[in-house]
Formats: structure tokens, sequence, C-alpha cells
């Protein structure tokens, strides 16, 4: 899908001269095709949309992936929450729905959570999101750590694998 949209875009996406390429500012390199200030959006999944932006996109034909540089992922829930990540690096495939972000991970929620991490994988079909490295969780006066962590999609879920460290700050537990 995502191979069919660069190459509509690559040809000129309707429009004809020098305007699309213009528009696109696409250069060729090792990559099939490499755009710049890349935009792909994804409406089809029912739980999630989401959009990928990136400075920089190479297609690669033979694997069918799109590797990314300074990426930026807007997420909408079906409940309408909202995620905002970013990343130094990514790999969508476009095979299989999978995508990898590395590189200074940082997501946060409408809600005010922040997360970071080195490394998310988001896997389409089993709908889980994960990482080996470590994590940092933040919200209001709660902080998390732990390394390892898997969250479900579909049963809204988050585990941390080992090393969890969390400080809850304003507990009236005790007083």
């Amino acid at each position: 899908m995502v191979g069919a949209f660069l190459a509509w875009m690559f040809i000129g996406g309707g429009k004809t001269g020098d305007g699309a390429k213009a528009v696109l500012d696409v250069v060729s390199n090792a990559a099939d095709l490499e755009v710049k200030n890349f935009r792909y959006s994804q409406v089809g999944d029912p739980d999630f949309q989401w959009e990928v932006t990136a400075d920089r996109a190479r297609y690669m034909k033979t694997n069918e992936e799109v590797h990314l540089e300074q990426v930026v992922v807007r997420l909408v829930s079906k409940t309408g929450r909202v995620y905002h990540m970013t990343g130094d690096r990514g790999v969508l495939d476009n095979g299989t729905g999978d995508m990898e972000i590395t590189g200074s991970v940082v997501v946060n929620s409408d809600r005010g959570e922040r997360l970071e991490t080195e490394t998310l994988r988001y896997r389409a079909a089993e709908k889980k999101v994960r990482t080996d490295d470590n994590v940092e969780m933040y919200r209001d006066d709660m902080r998390i750590s732990g390394t390892g962590m898997i969250i479900t999609l579909d049963g809204n879920e988050m585990v941390l694998s080992s090393n969890v460290k969390a400080v809850i700050s304003n507990v009236s537990l005790f007083y």
C-alpha cells in the first residue's frame, strides 16, 4: 500500500509537469524511491487511525520497507485518545503493517502521560507494541521505570518485564 502510494506520488499524483517533483522534492539514491517531507495516513483500522510523517522516507521495493528519518507518528484510538510519538529513525513494513521506531523514542498522550525508550516495535497481526530496552514512564505524580515492555492494544494492558521501579508522590493512603 505504501509502495503504491509512493509510486503514485512519484509519477505526479495526477499532476503534470514539474509541479509534482517540486512538491515532493524527490531524489534518487540507493533506494528505489526517496521522498523528503513524507506523510502517510492509515484510516482503515477500526481501533486506531494514525499518520506518519518523516523528514525523509526511502522505499525499498525488494523487501517492501519504507525507511524513515526523524519520524513523527500521531495515533488516535477509537475512544478518541491521542498519542504523539517521535523517534530518530523508523522502518515501516508495507507487507505486514509492522513498524519499528528507534533512537530517542518519546510518546506523549493527550492526558499528560509520557513514555521514553530507545526502541518501540509494533506488530500489526498481534496488535502489540514492545521493547526490550529500558522504559521510563511519567504521569502527574508518578514515575515508573523498567526493562522490557509489552503493550497489548486489544486488551488495553501494559506489562513491564523486569527491574520495575515506581515512585508515586502525594499518596494519602497512610495519612
